[in-house]
């Protein structure tokens, strides 16, 4: 737990107090528009873009689709940093920043999607030499996954953290869930299918770097 707890702090401490100073009491007229704006894009990112990329790159297998799902992907990593910024800057207004789970679980959850495109670029080039799996896939793979679904669930914490409409939570919880959900059944289907090429080593493999799953 101390270990833990250490590494929050370590995070924290590197990739948010930086951008904190003082206080902005000058720009408090306009924290409902930073948080709106906050929770817009990192809603539409985690919420939508992210889980689409992941469920797309599963099922979709044509020549392409791999350079399809990075775009997308990396769209929605730089729509991530431009959230990040914004509930940074919420917190710098607020003195929000180590006083609760949803700023902590985020940074840690943006510091650690930082490399996600390094993994799968090696992913990539390691695939394009072997047309088979590799480690990286497998890290680029479950690290994304797991990461957004952490994210999806800090996305809750913020709406509950900003006081945001019943009805507000109850959609970004459907949407989310059911994309969540969807995301999960494509990991599992495309390990089903993975194991099951394995075990009938006859039948080619797919024409597509795509149903490695990602």
């Amino acid at each position: 737990m101390e270990i833990r707890t250490g590494l929050v702090s370590i995070i924290l401490g590197l990739m948010v107090q930086p951008a904190m100073g003082r206080l902005i009491f000058e720009d408090f007229h306009l924290l409902p528009t930073y948080i709106k704006a906050h929770g817009v894009i990192m809603g539409l990112t985690f919420g939508v873009m992210m889980p689409l990329g992941v469920i797309a790159i599963g099922l979709l297998n044509f020549r392409g689709t791999v350079w399809i799902h990075a775009a997308w992907q990396l769209i929605s990593w730089c729509l991530m940093i431009a959230g990040f910024g914004l509930g940074v800057r919420v917190a710098r207004i607020t003195d929000q920043a180590y006083n609760n789970a949803h700023t902590k679980i985020g940074t840690i959850v943006v510091a650690m999607l930082l490399v996600q495109p390094l993994f799968g670029l090696i992913h990539h080039i390691r695939f394009r030499k072997t047309h088979r799996p590799n480690a990286w896939t497998h890290l680029h793979v479950w690290y994304g996954r797991m990461l957004i679904l952490l994210g999806i669930i800090n996305g809750g914490l913020g709406l509950q953290l900003a006081a945001n409409s019943r009805g507000g939570e109850i959609a970004y919880g459907v949407v989310g869930g059911i994309l969540g959900a969807c995301m999960l059944l494509v990991a599992v289907l495309t390990e089903y299918k993975r194991w099951f090429r394995s075990r009938t080593p006859s039948q080619p493999p797919p024409v597509a770097e795509a149903r490695v799953g990602d």
